[in-house]
């Protein structure tokens, strides 16, 4: 083998194994334009939250982003386990979302609290072993994440409203 052609294979080779950083930012990039976030009883005081009893995130799954996680060997793991139900049987003809949720006070929460969109979710709307799905009484400093799949037609627009109780948010996405 020639140096050149030698030299070509060393360069592919180095190519092929160097980690890729732009994957990396690729799903920060794709999760920050697919999140909102929410705070359950928390009241802003400048750049601070008080008295809140959780945080929520709920953040939209569609191709970009299940293929950014699937090339991404660094995508953290609540997001890489939830991601699995993309392109299921259970998320045809519907939105695939992921809510993260963190208490930092006893929190009790009940599916039918959370709101995407127009639709009220409950236990058949649960992607994730429904005993993972943390309800009821919740002690602080839980974190935890599942996957939720909501009919389109409730999620359709140029935004999509997030509540959980009477506390609101907004995901600036447009689902189609």
């Amino acid at each position: 083998m020639s140096f050149c052609r030698r030299t070509a294979v060393f360069l592919v080779v180095l190519f092929l194994l160097l980690p890729a950083p732009s994957r990396a930012q690729d799903v920060d990039a794709l999760l920050e334009e697919r999140s909102a976030f929410l705070w359950f009883e928390g009241e802003a005081l400048g750049d601070l939250i008080i008295g809140a009893r959780a945080q929520f995130a709920f953040v939209y799954v569609d191709s970009a982003l299940a293929r950014a996680v699937a090339e991404d060997s660094d995508a953290p793991e609540w997001l890489r386990s939830n991601i699995q139900f993309f392109g299921s049987r259970e998320t045809r003809q519907k939105a695939l979302f992921i809510v993260q949720l963190r208490t930092i006070r006893n929190l009790k929460l009940e599916l039918p609290m959370i709101t995407i969109g127009t639709h009220a979710l409950s236990a058949a709307d649960a992607l994730t072993n429904i005993h993972y799905v943390p309800l009821g009484d919740l002690p602080p400093g839980l974190a935890v994440s599942f996957a939720v799949a909501v009919p389109l037609s409730a999620v359709k627009g140029k935004s999509v409203p997030v509540a959980v109780g009477e506390y609101a948010s907004e995901l600036g996405f447009s689902i189609r």
